[in-house]
């Protein structure tokens, strides 16, 4: 083999060695927005959670409400 085939095959596997850097990095990036997207995620989760409850209370005054206005028209019917 010749000094010439040497640094021909070197620099070949360099280069596999970079394209295999490269998609590491990818990877890294990959990971990362995904890391993010889970954090948003869980922010998202966690404001629904919220908007859940405000609306269960809502509901339960709106229930109550109708129940105490049915009863106020109720009993000024039967006096």
């Amino acid at each position: 083999m010749t000094e010439k085939d040497l640094i021909k095959n070197i620099m070949h596997k360099l280069a596999k060695i970079d394209a295999k850097m490269a998609k590491q990095d990818d990877l890294d990036d990959l990971h990362e927005q995904l890391f993010e997207q889970d954090e948003l995620l869980k922010g998202l989760q966690d404001s629904i959670q919220e908007l859940k409850v405000n609306f269960e209370m809502k509901y339960a005054e709106s229930i109550n409400s109708e129940d105490v206005l049915l009863r106020s028209v109720l009993d000024r019917q039967s006096t």
